[in-house]
């Protein structure tokens, strides 16, 4: 088997760069949300927005939070 590029400039930009490694990072994002929603589950959280962020989050967590009475 060998191995051959062919080099050729794009058009949409000054430089004629291209991307390359993008396709090995887009599942990241989505892999993460889908952890976190898998942690908060048992607190009752079913949806879960991007981008994550701490806020966001314990505001989740907060909201789930059994609501104390006064006595």
């Amino acid at each position: 088997m060998t191995a051959e590029f062919t080099e050729t400039r794009s058009p949409y930009n000054p430089l004629g760069a291209k991307g390359v490694a993008e396709a090995g990072t887009v599942g990241a994002p989505p892999a993460v949300a889908n952890a976190v929603m898998d942690a908060l589950a048992p607190l009752g959280v079913r949806n879960v927005d991007l981008p994550l962020t701490a806020e966001k989050l314990w505001r989740l967590m907060e909201a789930a939070r059994p609501s104390k009475s006064p006595s």
